[in-house]
């Protein structure tokens, strides 16, 4: 099969920036950084950090499930993103976090078990 990976495409204003961000806030490993194109990996998920795109928030399709989501939701505060909606928990349900990266892009942190 000549599909050898797959990556979520994340675009960037600041590549530095964003690439220490998803580094340092949430654990990535950095595979490659260009000043272009930059890949990350977290258990075997690969974000493919695209340059080029215009300061400003976005929404994503990306989440990341953590054990400990308000130590989570600190470090993506204290590496420079942000919070964008606070944490929500229904009965019975996972702990909820809308945050975002440093370069305006929102995705979602969610508490669970690990594996």
């Amino acid at each position: 099969m000549p599909v050898f990976a797959a990556y979520t495409l994340v675009f960037v204003h600041d590549m530095d920036r964003a690439v220490a961000f998803y580094r340092d806030a949430l654990g990535f490993e950095v595979r490659m950084a260009t000043p272009a194109w930059s890949e990350l990996e977290l258990a075997g998920a690969i974000i493919a950090l695209h340059a080029g795109r215009d300061p400003g928030t976005r929404e994503t399709q990306l989440g990341f499930k953590v054990l400990n989501i308000d130590s989570v939701a600190n470090a993506v505060v204290s590496h420079g993103g942000f919070i964008h909606a606070p944490k929500k928990q229904a009965a019975g349900e996972p702990a909820i976090i809308k945050a975002g990266d440093t370069e305006g892009n929102v995705f979602f942190l969610s508490e669970g078990p690990g594996a």
